[in-house]
């Protein structure tokens, strides 16, 4: 038998817009850096590193995803981002500490909140167009 978050974290994905899966891999990356400071603290090495290995990997996957052509400037500034956030992360392992992943949590929280307000900008001017279309007035 299947769990029930893993079933409602599945159907989320299927069901989620692409700025919307952008946004959960942010909010991934946000939870799997705030549970390494956590291990950090509590001196857990294995869960420290496997906490920052799913921030990279999810790191990896948002690089995946840039488009250089519509992206433009936006994306190539993503891209060094991520080379950043590669390379904090990888200093917090080597020293085991947390002072880096601090500002990264804040800087992908900023970014991911941004996504959040363009996911809903865009959801809003969808059912705008839809409205339009059907000759609903709101």
């Amino acid at each position: 038998m299947r769990h029930p978050a893993h079933t409602y974290r599945q159907e989320s994905v299927q069901g989620a817009s692409p700025l919307g899966l952008v946004v959960m891999l942010y909010d991934g990356a946000i939870t799997a850096l705030l549970r390494a400071i956590a291990a950090i603290e509590a001196h857990d090495i294995e869960a420290k590193c496997r906490h920052l290995n799913r921030a990279l990997a999810i790191i990896l996957q948002l690089e995946g995803t840039l488009n250089f052509e519509q992206g433009g400037e936006i994306a190539q500034y993503l891209e060094g981002f991520y080379a950043y956030s590669r390379a904090k992360i990888t200093k917090a392992n080597v020293e085991n500490s947390a002072e880096f992943l601090g500002p990264l949590i804040e800087y992908f929280t900023s970014l991911r909140d941004a996504w959040k307000e363009g996911e809903q900008r865009l959801t809003i001017q969808e059912s705008q167009a839809q409205d339009s279309c059907t000759g609903i007035q709101a």
